[in-house]
């Protein structure tokens, strides 16, 4: 007769199917110095009852032996899983040294342009903004950890009605405070290019990305991180985005480097100093790790086309150094951070040029809610209400107010991109962990030199764009 381990599942000769779980039998001990012995079980059915007897009989049908499950093959047989969180479908074995996680974002846009009405200065032709809809994000991402050390993370996004990819790396936990991460991710630079646009109090970044996303987004690359609870210390090589299509030339490359630390981070409190450095160089022919040429610019939304400063392509561009400073504080529910950045470009047959960027932004929650910070990352979180929206308990989750100033000047030898100032205000409304709806308004002011003119001649001067978000976040 064959021998089985239990718990097994077996299919009775009638197609009845039993189940036996952790079922073990000791020998009585023969003395009390001796160790309990184990022995074999025979187990019999009944064939119009079904029950199970441990002796044979009449009409009874021998199932076969059995032995007990040892501690070694309950282990082995760990039963994984699964539960849908607030981060999506969570999937991990029993000793959660293997997850998987299910999850991903939807950003739908809606912006309204006005004072709009511009023309080009180069050839006079119109230039007025798209205003209207879009999905500005739809990603899905696959994100978990394998052989308890290692994780890995995949998002493609749908945004825009085209497809692309974001982070697709491994990363290696080689002791509590070290990190090794491989594949495509952000560079080290800048703590609002840290932090995610699930994350972020407005509906776009600050003119600073001006000088930080055309160069220094996502790209292939080695990363490594060392941190404590108020502080990091990241660094990273990498050379082409994943994305980026051949050109027939050798890639570019570069490196970034960020340090954070938070003196004072307790609950409701905190001061974050930061600074990074980076560098990009262009590949053979003089493109970008994104496969465009070399330009820095500002589009007010993501899908208005409207760019009220421009360098325009910059010949001979060789390679950028980005130099950035970091402040932060937060008491209670009131929060501030800013940053000041600076390119130094270099250019073969040119003088090299510099250009710079900065804002400041000011939070405050109005229903009492402290921001998440997370001091070995160097960033803040999404802000989580206290109380989720619920009509039935009178909840309305939480509303926090924002107000940002900033300013980029691309305006350099006989590089004339303009300069502008803006002022951003934006009403947000955190439904629950996972939902929330932004309100945004802007006003681009003190507008100089740069590509677009009013009719009449004068400065692109006070466009104004409203701009309403609905976020979905697993």
């Amino acid at each position: 007769m064959k021998r089985l381990l239990l718990p097994a599942s077996i299919l009775l000769a009638s197609g009845a199917q039993l189940a036996f779980a952790d079922l073990s039998v000791n020998s009585k001990a023969n003395a009390s110095t001796q160790a309990p012995q184990q022995r074999e079980l025979n187990l019999y059915v009944d064939r119009e009852t079904k029950q199970v007897f441990t002796e044979p009989g009449a009409n009874r049908v021998q199932l076969g032996t059995f032995e007990p499950v040892t501690e070694e093959a309950k282990r082995s047989s760990a039963v994984s899983t699964a539960e849908v969180a607030n981060k999506g479908l969570v999937v991990s074995s029993e000793n959660g040294d293997f997850t998987m996680n299910l999850g991903g974002r939807i950003h739908a846009d809606s912006t309204t342009h006005m004072n709009d009405d511009l023309l080009k200065r180069s050839n006079g032709d119109p230039a007025q903004a798209v205003s209207g809809t879009e999905l500005r994000r739809a990603r899905l991402a696959l994100r978990g950890k394998f052989n308890r050390d290692f994780s890995y993370n995949i998002e493609a996004d749908w945004g825009g009605n085209s497809v692309s990819l974001k982070d697709v790396l491994v990363a290696y936990d080689a002791t509590p405070n070290l990190e090794i991460t491989v594949g495509n991710q952000k560079h080290s630079v800048s703590m609002e290019v840290e932090e995610s646009s699930n994350d972020i109090m407005f509906n776009e970044r600050s003119l600073l990305s001006a000088l930080t996303l055309p160069h220094f987004d996502r790209a292939m690359g080695i990363n490594v991180k060392t941190m404590g609870q108020n502080w990091s210390l990241k660094g990273g090589i990498y050379g082409d985005a994943v994305s980026a299509s051949g050109d027939g030339a050798d890639e570019g490359g570069g490196f970034g480097v960020r340090g954070t630390f938070a003196p004072i981070n307790d609950s409701g409190q905190l001061l974050h100093v930061g600074a990074s450095l980076g560098l990009r160089k262009a590949n053979d022919n003089n493109s970008l790790s994104n496969g465009k040429t070399p330009r820095l610019r500002y589009e007010t939304t993501n899908m208005s086309d409207l760019y009220l400063s421009d360098t325009g392509s910059i010949a001979g561009f060789e390679e950028i150094q980005l130099t950035g400073l970091e402040l932060a504080a937060m008491l209670g529910r009131f929060s501030a951070q800013a940053e000041l950045g600076q390119a130094d470009i270099q250019r073969d047959g040119g003088s090299d040029l510099s250009f710079n960027a900065h804002y400041l932004q000011l939070g405050w929650t109005l229903t009492g809610e402290a921001r998440s910070y997370k001091g070995s990352d160097g960033e803040f979180k999404m802000l989580k209400p206290r109380n989720n929206f619920d009509l039935s308990q009178n909840h309305w989750g939480a509303w926090e107010l924002a107000l940002r100033l900033d300013e980029v000047d691309l305006e350099d030898g006989d590089i004339q991109g303009g300069s502008q100032q803006r002022v951003s205000l934006n009403l947000n409304w955190y439904l629950n962990a996972n939902l929330r709806i932004l309100f945004g308004y802007s006003r681009a002011y003190e507008v100089e030199s740069g590509p677009l003119t009013q009719n009449g001649g004068s400065e692109a001067d006070n466009v104004d764009v409203v701009a309403f978000r609905a976020q979905m976040a697993l």
